[in-house]
């Protein structure tokens, strides 16, 4: 049963299995015991020590003494007409933190959050106006999974890393997180069933590309122009679309995987003819997927509105002819304002 804890600290659930395994031998425990630890965790549920009953109670003690077992608290969720839940988590510190689930018919998709607030101050996302508070720790990433399956009483297939946060800023806790999550031992959500997203930082795409990371990428793009993506995503002005494209191209160079890119159309913005045939240029480099997204407008007023029916599937036509594939994404949960930081920020205000 998931149950409130006090401390984020050491926590049983941000372990590597080799890495626990190691520390569980360090304390005298027998060579299975992180297995059964393990088994507890990702295939019973079972998050409280003294019901880890195949362990003997001594060592149960010394776990006790020497871990913790903490897990994001729901806050409050909100349920879509369409399914999706949005759930709002308090960490064991007092802070916010959003994941989403989105259900489909042969699988169950999670957005989780990996920091707790972000830095980059992108203007269409309500996290970055919250400010930056912190990075999450993996086990705070792998209990928004374990949270949000006994939420809605069926297995996570799917995690997203796309909530609130830039993952690429807090890449070595993200990458433990999504090597705990893939772990065949343990929730075994397949490496090409985790999408881990950037905005652009080239650095860590270098460096993802460097250890051979076996998860999917994504970019959120969201504007092909130098220029004119700096006033959205002040980040641009640090890492351009000429070193993001550089990096990118070493990964699939190296990978021979393809890159997601998301593209979120924002009324005369980013919705012209001029900027279809930039993202075609751009996206020809390279093995390219681009998902399209209806901008979902926040409560309390944007810079931005969505674009018509209309003129999206007008801008959908452009890529008739484009050499990669093109996805109008489903818009989910949006009347629950399922878009990262939303439902943090509505609380925050009401705090």
């Amino acid at each position: 049963m998931i149950k409130e804890t006090v401390s984020g600290n050491n926590s049983l659930t941000g372990y590597r299995f080799g890495d626990l395994n190691r520390k569980i031998l360090g304390l005298g425990g027998k060579k299975y015991t992180a297995g059964q630890i393990w088994n507890w965790l990702y295939r019973k549920k079972v998050f409280n020590i003294d019901e880890m009953t195949d362990i003997p109670a001594d060592f149960r003690s010394l776990l006790r003494k020497n871990f913790t077992l903490s897990l994001p608290v729901i806050e409050k969720s909100e349920k879509s007409s369409d399914g999706t839940a949005k759930l709002l988590l308090k960490l064991y510190d007092g802070n916010f933190i959003e994941c989403v689930i989105i259900p489909e018919k042969d699988r169950n998709t999670l957005c989780v959050s990996s920091q707790a607030g972000c830095r980059f101050n992108c203007s269409f996302c309500s996290t970055g106006k919250q400010g930056f508070k912190r990075n999450l720790a993996a086990d705070e990433i792998v209990g928004q999974v374990l949270v949000s399956s006994s939420f809605s009483a069926n297995r996570i297939t799917n995690v997203v890393y796309m909530g609130m946060g830039e993952p690429f800023d807090n890449y070595d806790e993200v990458i433990k997180s999504a090597d705990i999550l893939s772990d065949d031992s343990g929730l075994a959500i397949g490496t090409r069933k985790i999408t881990i997203s950037t905005f652009g930082h080239t650095d860590n795409i270098i460096r993802f590309t460097d250890e051979d990371i076996r998860y999917k990428l994504a970019v959120s793009l969201h504007n092909p122009f130098d220029d004119e993506r700096e006033k959205i995503m002040p980040a641009n002005k640090k890492y351009s679309l000429k070193d993001l494209f550089e990096s990118l191209k070493r990964y699939t160079d190296r990978s021979n995987r393809k890159v997601v890119f998301e593209y979120i159309l924002m009324k005369n913005f980013n919705d012209t003819e001029r900027h279809a045939a930039e993202l075609i240029r751009l996206l020809n480099k390279l093995p390219s997927k681009l998902n399209l997204i209806k901008y979902h407008a926040q409560k309390g007023g944007s810079d931005f509105t969505p674009v018509e029916e209309p003129s999206a599937m007008k801008f959908y036509n452009f890529f008739k002819n484009a050499g990669f594939p093109v996805v109008f994404r489903t818009s989910r949960g949006e009347d629950i304002s399922a878009a990262c930081g939303q439902l943090t920020a509505k609380t925050l205000t009401e705090k």
